[in-house]
């Protein structure tokens, strides 16, 4: 669901994993955090980009676009000096039985993109060597009114301004 209440320029795309049990009232919580940062004018928009599922291979991949989503955070990450891991957990997946080993991205239950026009300014959660910043640390900032700490980082400009994912009905409701 989209809502556009001010010009601030900032749009919140907000990811949710689907396939995890217990964590439903702590994506709430997450999601009205946005939507009031919102209504408050913080974001111009702000965005439920969309449900993954918590394993992804290029195969699994082809529909989604989970992965490439993934490419383009990993992109802006590497530019600021930061790690995705472990929130996104990159590893081998082997199978039984079968001389197959697959590249795979464990995603995260929450995260946390923020974007100018066609440009990411912010991932989280990310680390550098010292911390870990949550979702929540960003969310916190804002809230306080700090949303200069942004230009703290490198934009990377990506290829779109939409979502590539689609939201999931119950999820915005």
């Amino acid at each position: 669901m989209t809502h556009t209440t001010t010009d601030s320029g900032l749009r919140a795309e907000l990811y949710l994993r689907g396939d995890t049990y217990g964590t439903f009232d702590a994506q709430q919580q997450v999601l009205n955090r946005v939507k009031r940062l919102e209504a408050n004018g913080t974001f111009s928009e702000s965005i439920v980009a969309g449900e993954w599922q918590r394993i992804r291979t290029r195969a699994e991949d082809a529909r989604d676009g989970a992965l490439a989503i993934h490419d383009e955070f990993r992109e802006w990450a590497e530019r600021n000096g930061f790690s995705l891991e472990p929130a996104f957990e990159r590893r081998t997946r082997s199978y039984m039985g079968l001389n197959r080993v697959d590249e795979v991205v464990v995603f995260p239950v929450i995260a946390l993109a923020i974007y100018e026009g066609d440009r990411i300014e912010g991932v989280f959660p990310c680390t550098d060597e010292e911390r870990a910043y949550a979702v929540g640390d960003a969310l916190d900032a804002f809230d306080r009114g700090d949303a200069d700490w942004l230009t703290s980082f490198d934009a990377v400009t990506v290829d779109r301004t939409e979502p590539l994912l689609e939201p999931e009905p119950k999820l915005t409701a």
